[in-house]
């Protein structure tokens, strides 16, 4: 996840599916559960940097229904990720 500046780009937090394997995925990199799980884990990396990761906990029980982080009552809103 990067942003523009004058400056130049800057760098708020990166992940790459490689990565998975110090999470129990032995292989697959490349494909769609892959491309999602790396999704998850630099949005965590995001949220741990600027110290949401408490506030936004995610779906704690796995039970099939629908999860928007929207409808919960918290004074902060999440993170937008426009992919481009």
């Amino acid at each position: 996840i990067m942003y523009a500046t004058i400056r130049g780009d800057m760098v708020v937090a990166q992940a790459t599916s490689a990565e998975l394997a110090k999470f129990g995925i032995p292989a697959g990199y490349k494909n769609y559960a892959a491309a999602y799980c790396t999704g998850l884990l630099v949005a965590r990396r995001v949220l741990k940097k600027f110290g949401l990761d408490e506030a936004f906990k995610g779906k704690e029980e796995i039970d099939g229904a629908d999860y928007h982080v929207e409808d919960e009552e918290n004074d902060k809103r999440p993170f937008k990720c426009i992919l481009d």
